[in-house]
């Protein structure tokens, strides 16, 4: 079980330690995280300073892996600007003329969960020009179950099945599903361990109940991450107040 941490906190000096305290206190946890210094990576500009400054320091810590957001709008989004965005960060390293800016996949954001042919051919090409370099993850985000039979799944390493608040994944209609999809599609083609739930707007929690919601995910799929934060447009901006005790808790999950 690993963390999925979508890392829209801006950089300012020392914004980021809490991170780099839990991957210090948790090392045979693995993290995953997201940068998005420009809702991307910047095309035909530098980031900003602090994130020149910050995004290197993740490779300090060999248990966190890096990745580039890009959204395709739900494949309305242009293919070539698609493609630039992932050429961009492919090439952060010599653009910025800093050393370690360089990521290890990339993370789709706003993918389709309904199945269509055309929008497959779209996230296709997208992920062959990720793939194209060596070595490079690839998560997708449609934030919905996915259909069972025909879907997207092969195209991405793990795929946010769920992204909504806490009180909709405790929703039995909603419990249910998951658990019956992460079953029933393993049996198909994917193991839970490609699949990955993101929650926010969650409540305080006594640490037994946050370690029986842990176990709860753990049961579902293989990367997970929860917020308190509860305002749309912030969901993914700070580190929230229950950050810790549920890296803790996973960690205690093993």
């Amino acid at each position: 079980m690993s963390i999925l941490l979508p890392l829209y906190v801006y950089p300012w000096a020392g914004v980021w330690d809490p991170l780099y305290k839990v991957a210090t206190s948790h090392p045979t946890l693995n993290f995953t995280v997201i940068v998005n210094p420009c809702s991307g990576p910047c095309v035909r500009r530098l980031p900003e300073q602090p994130y020149l400054d910050e995004i290197p320091k993740l490779k300090n810590y060999p248990n966190i892996r890096t990745l580039g957001y890009v959204a395709t709008n739900y494949t309305n989004k242009g293919i070539d600007s698609v493609l630039e965005e992932i050429a961009t960060y492919a090439n952060w390293t010599a653009l910025t003329g800093v050393k370690g800016m360089d990521v290890q996949g990339i993370f789709f954001d706003e993918t389709p969960g309904t199945y269509d042919w055309e929008k497959y051919a779209y996230l296709k090409k997208a992920t062959d020009k990720v793939k194209g370099e060596k070595g490079k993850g690839l998560v997708h985000n449609p934030g919905t179950i996915p259909g069972t039979l025909s879907n997207y799944l092969d195209l991405a390493d793990i795929t946010v099945i769920f992204e909504e608040t806490f009180m909709n994944w405790l929703n039995k209609f909603n419990f249910d599903a998951l658990k019956s999809f992460s079953s029933l599609i393993a049996q198909v083609s994917n193991p839970k361990s490609r699949l990955g739930i993101i929650l926010h707007s969650t409540p305080t929690l006594a640490d037994s109940a946050m370690q029986w919601v842990v176990q709860e995910m753990k049961g579902m799929v293989g990367w997970m991450f929860l917020t308190s934060v509860g305002i749309k447009s912030e969901y993914f901006h700070s580190f929230s107040a229950i950050f810790e005790g549920f890296i803790d808790a996973v960690g205690r999950a093993g």
